[in-house]
């Protein structure tokens, strides 16, 4: 049993060349800032909205928010992670109004931080001990009326995946987790289940994507042939549509909180 979330302080440099600098990063990235912009167009607006992104790696997605005119918060569990986003605004957006805050999810309080009309957790939510149980505590620091964007690694695409490579006593196991230490993530998830704890608490989900759907499961040889924009605008025609987003290596979710 996985009793502490993932601290990626051993990863960083890692993630750095092979997630982020990587062209499944750059496809990932641009799916969900497009769907992020199309289902809350007020991001493109000149009124400046207070965003928190929880567990924000190097804060890529953080730094397009930021030019946009945003008032960032960037927390994460690594410190060498949170020092990299750090550096990336320094040398990017040095005017930017952000703060970074080197603390665990579940210690972020909107006594000290204030309530935000948006808070991003991608690819953070499968790295939790208690992923249901963080997610919910964290649903304070979201204004009334103000919204939830959440991307985490897809439990049904990790079963899809396993069976068309034949691992198939993998998947009637059940036991698709990974282990501490490991680079699969602690708790794979359904849609079903996050969609199910979202109505539980009330919020309502107004935007749904899948986040690399044919890429992961292209034959390698062809994916490195493709140029990377290629594979975005295919990506971007196939993200929404049933029943293809329920591929995606990654789901994205935008849930809005009751006013």
């Amino acid at each position: 049993m996985i009793e502490q979330d993932r601290n990626f302080d051993d990863l960083a440099a890692r993630f750095a060349c092979n997630i982020y600098g990587s062209a499944k990063g750059e496809i990932r990235l641009a799916i969900v800032w497009q769907h992020l912009l199309q289902t809350l167009p007020q991001l493109g607006a000149k009124q400046s909205l207070r965003i928190l992104d929880g567990g924000c790696g190097f804060g890529q997605l953080a730094r397009r928010l930021a030019g946009l005119g945003h008032e960032l918060v960037l927390s994460d569990l690594s410190r060498n992670m949170l020092a990299q986003a750090e550096r990336q605004f320094a040398a990017e957006l040095p005017d930017a109004t952000v703060r970074f805050v080197h603390a665990p999810l579940q210690s972020l309080d909107p006594e000290q931080l204030g309530t935000f009309d948006l808070v991003l957790l991608h690819a953070v939510l499968e790295w939790l001990a208690q992923p249901q149980r963080t997610l919910g505590r964290l649903l304070a620091l979201i204004k009334p009326g103000g919204y939830l964007s959440l991307m985490f690694y897809n439990r049904d695409a990790l079963v899809f995946r396993n069976l068309i490579r034949g691992n198939w006593r993998k998947v009637e196991s059940g036991e698709l987790q990974g282990e501490a230490g490991g680079l699969t993530p602690y708790h794979p998830l359904s849609l079903r289940e996050v969609e199910s704890w979202l109505q539980q608490w009330g919020l309502s989900v107004i935007g749904h994507a899948g986040v690399r759907v044919i890429y992961d499961y292209m034959d390698t040889r062809l994916r490195d042939a493709r140029a990377v924009d290629e594979v975005v605008r295919m990506e971007l025609q196939y993200a929404q549509q049933e029943p293809y987003l329920h591929l995606g290596r990654y789901l994205h979710l935008v849930a809005r909180r009751p006013k």
